[in-house]
């Protein structure tokens, strides 16, 4: 199960919450299992899922009726469930239909059927008797003008934002959480480890990146990003797919990425093809250092500011010119960008807005640790690990090779 229930019920008692409402695709498929392809396609597409310990039913999914057959053919944990938008179907006898088709017929038949996604989403409150409760809506994914239509038919319900909420239960994974992370990372790894065996001068960059996304398909996995650029091209932290042929002696730095069951990997690293330069070797050696410096220092109850200062140690000590970063570090998980940010910054006053950690680390907070040096129009360096804090320290999702020689990369 994705969804870490009794988390979640000790954050909302401290906020106060009676009921907290998901209402992003990230969110609603961490709560319910519900993978909806269409709230995962459409930004603005409306679907919640609501949850209120101490009542009965404990959960309901507000789900489109183009999307009954995935309620009943995924893993779905919720019961009470509320179809909006009605989507006719051909007629047909029940012994013809497989087993999905009878799941559906059946739930579609005991569902409660509204008119749109908000009208479930009210049903589902007043079922519970929620009119004067306090209720923590996930503001991400609700339209303005739901919000406000909202407040309009529950006036007497105190309705707070709660996306920050929402966040701070996924910041510690359940196991299958975890189980999801490893493989995405294991894709990744192997994907690029593959891509890279194509290397040779005269081999453009779009090479690789095609032969990475193809690795991740073959795996199993949904590619979402590969950020590769050789040469003066890794001075760019997120180069665009381009046609430049890799050349001997080049720099080549990747920052890939894939999904596995809608859970991210994100993992970087550098290699030369040839010979690195002492340059080379003496910033990314520092890169490196820093990441797995941060890494040993992660276990329970470390401070983030301390795995900050740790991860960029070995770059200050080199006196790099501008080596100066927001963070180092942020957690991953149904977002590539989960809480908490490895910073000495506040992240909830930041571009990242997201909550800041009370107490250090915990086991099952998932990261990405990263260290990166950007050279203007020369050359860049990006090391990056995802790491599991466990009961004793981490467990580390990523272990390809950190040297920059492209044939011990490769073995």
């Amino acid at each position: 199960m994705l969804f870490n229930r009794e988390r979640c019920e000790k954050i909302m008692a401290k906020h106060g919450l009676d009921a907290l409402v998901a209402a992003s695709p990230d969110n609603v498929l961490y709560a319910t299992n519900y993978e909806c392809v269409t709230h995962w396609l459409n930004k603005g597409f409306q679907l919640y899922s609501l949850f209120s310990p101490g009542h009965d039913p404990v959960a309901s999914l507000i789900a489109p009726s183009l999307e009954l057959d995935a309620i009943v053919d995924g893993d779905v944990w919720v019961d009470d469930i509320y179809l909006f938008s009605p989507f006719l179907r051909g007629p047909a006898q029940t012994d013809a239909m497989d087993q999905v088709g009878r799941d559906a017929k059946v739930l579609s038949e005991r569902a409660h059927h509204v008119g749109r996604a908000l009208d479930g989403l009210v049903a589902s409150i007043e079922s519970r008797g929620l009119e004067g409760a306090r209720i923590g809506v996930d503001e991400s994914g609700i339209s303005p003008l739901f919000w406000w239509e909202l407040q309009q038919r529950l006036p007497n319900v105190d309705i707070v934002y709660a996306n920050a909420i929402w966040w701070k239960v996924r910041m510690v994974k359940t196991q299958d959480e975890i189980a999801r992370l490893t493989r995405a990372s294991a894709i990744t790894e192997a994907s690029i480890l593959e891509a890279f065996r194509l290397i040779k001068p005269g081999v453009t960059e779009r090479t690789i990146i095609d032969a990475y996304h193809s690795g991740v398909t073959a795996r199993g996995g949904r590619s979402t990003f590969c950020i590769l650029g050789s040469g003066s091209r890794t001075a760019q932290p997120h180069a665009l797919p381009s046609d430049k042929v890799i050349e001997d002696g080049d720099l080549i730095r990747y920052d890939i990425g894939c999904t596995y069951g809608y859970y991210h990997a994100d993992n970087a690293r550098a290699v030369v093809l040839g010979t690195p330069s002492a340059e080379h070797n003496r910033i990314y050696d520092a890169m490196a250092q820093g990441v797995d410096d941060a890494v040993n220092l992660m276990r329970p109850g470390a401070d983030v500011r301390d795995v900050y200062k740790a991860a960029m140690a070995p770059g200050q000590k080199l006196g790099l010119e501008n080596f100066e970063r927001f963070h180092c570090g942020h957690g991953i998980g149904v977002s590539v960008y989960d809480p908490p940010v490895i910073t000495l910054a506040d992240p909830e006053t930041s571009a990242f807005l997201m909550p800041s950690v009370d107490g250090g680390l915990e086991p099952g907070m998932t990261f990405s640790i990263e260290v990166g040096y950007y050279i203007q129009g020369v050359m860049g360096f990006l090391c990056e690990d995802t790491v599991v804090v466990t009961e004793n320290g981490v467990r580390r999702l990523t272990g390809n090779s950190k040297s920059l020689d492209l044939a011990a990369f490769i073995a």
